[in-house]
């Protein structure tokens, strides 16, 4: 992404677009090889690291138009990729966890430094009304695996106490996602946890410059270059049945990569930022240069 994209405010790329037409393209195109001429023309060995940091950061936090975001590469569940060279091609794994698997599960998550963390709720479809249904999916992801946690029927009592070691202030895992804070009530109203501690990857980016949140899709297509699949229709499916009827496929995957992409970019971010670190912003510095 460009300095001269960034400038533009997105009403303003939507005008521009609509006044051009067909040619809309050569004119961001030539902007953004004009662009290319002036740094090449400004930058020494003495400015040269300042200017590489300005861009990185102006490309991170800018968005990306929805034609651009198709055109990536798409986002797998299954294996690591544009995350960081000692992580991409890692094999990972979903695992809808019983009672019987609880143990196995929980061994693998108290052993992490931090987990990625979302939640699903069944959708209400009255209009104006604020969604009051419980959280019934958990999900919780680890280097190897993605752990989903139904929460419904006979689950939720065995599960919420199990969950509570390490999702509250009694464990030091770091928790990570994306928008977290109408899950952070959620479970504080559903299951009496409170969600500690946790980064939310938005508050990061709002510290790089990022003016608003970005959501998951746009961070996903900034960050890792890959494009996360969103549908709308599974988002609104039904997150709450039964434990007798298990959930798609679709849903599974829909679950898995909300989960799993939260870690991805922190550990994608943190590798673009690294040769950077003195000139991050104090906020940054004093969480995550103080916890080395």
């Amino acid at each position: 992404m460009s300095l001269y994209k960034f400038a533009l405010v997105a009403d303003k790329s939507v005008q521009i677009r609509q006044a051009l037409g067909a040619e809309a393209e050569a004119y961001f195109a030539a902007m953004e090889a004009a662009e290319l001429a002036f740094f090449g023309s400004i930058m020494n060995e003495n400015n040269q690291h300042k200017l590489d940091w300005l861009l990185l950061r102006t490309h991170l936090i800018s968005r990306m138009s929805d034609k651009d975001i198709a055109a990536l590469t798409a986002y797998r569940v299954d294996k690591v990729q544009n995350v960081a060279d000692h992580l991409d091609g890692n094999e990972r794994h979903i695992s809808i966890v019983t009672i019987d698997t609880l143990a196995a599960a929980m061994t693998d998550i108290k052993a992490q430094q931090w987990i990625g963390f979302d939640t699903e709720t069944a959708a209400t479809f009255d209009k104006g009304r604020r969604n009051t249904n419980p959280v019934s999916l958990i999900q919780i992801a680890t280097a190897t695996h993605c752990y989903l946690f139904r929460m419904v029927g006979n689950n939720i009592s065995v599960f919420q106490a199990a969950l509570a070691e390490v999702l509250s202030d009694k464990s030091n895992i770091l928790k990570i996602g994306i928008g977290l804070r109408s899950d952070v009530n959620a479970m504080k109203r559903d299951f009496n946890i409170a969600l500690s501690p946790m980064l939310d990857l938005n508050w990061l980016l709002n510290q790089l410059g990022a003016a608003k949140q970005m959501g998951t899709v746009q961070i996903a297509a900034s960050v890792l270059s890959l494009k996360l699949p969103k549908s709308k229709r599974v988002t609104l499916s039904n997150w709450a049945l039964p434990l007798d009827r298990p959930l798609s496929d679709e849903q599974v995957l829909y679950a898995a990569a909300d989960t799993l992409v939260a870690l991805d970019i922190f550990h994608g971010l943190f590798a673009q930022l690294a040769p950077y670190k003195m000139l991050w912003p104090n906020t940054i510095k004093q969480r995550f240069l103080e916890e080395e």
